[in-house]
């Protein structure tokens, strides 16, 4: 069902209107409906619009534009590979931090003494590099 007359034809019995109902909402004549539903004519762009608006759809899905479908599929696919991405940085970050935790702990129980200047001294720039990795690398 790739044709506008179609597709105009099964919106309006899929809503339970006449032609002359429709064409009564649309302020055109009942021929101008039929003559849409036949594909004699097309209805103007202000009608695609008010049909669009009487049976909620999108013009675009009135008019059977496949490639603004897969546009919106296209910008799903993206925004779904974002989070893909997102969780693995999160991910690779607490991986990082935990390994860096540890090293720290090590750190503190091997020196025991001022043990925690060494684990300011390891935690900061720790800090920084897990940061930079994931943010400009991950």
């Amino acid at each position: 069902m790739d044709q506008i007359n179609e597709r105009l034809k099964e919106m309006r019995l899929n809503a339970g209107m006449s032609q002359e109902e429709l064409a009564s909402k649309l302020n055109v004549s009942r021929q101008s409906v039929s003559k849409w539903e036949t594909g004699d004519s097309l209805p103007d762009i202000l009608k695609l619009k008010q049909l669009s608006q009487l049976y909620d759809v999108s013009i675009d899905y009135i008019v059977g534009n496949k490639d603004f479908d897969k546009k919106e599929e296209r910008q799903e696919t993206s925004k779904q590979n974002l989070l893909k991405k997102q969780r693995a940085k999160r991910t690779l970050k607490g991986i990082l931090w935990g390994t860096a935790s540890m090293l720290a702990a090590f750190g503190i129980e091997v020196l025991k003494q001022d043990s925690w200047v060494i684990a300011i001294f390891a935690a900061v720039p720790l800090h920084f590099l897990i940061n930079y990795y994931i943010d400009n690398k991950g």
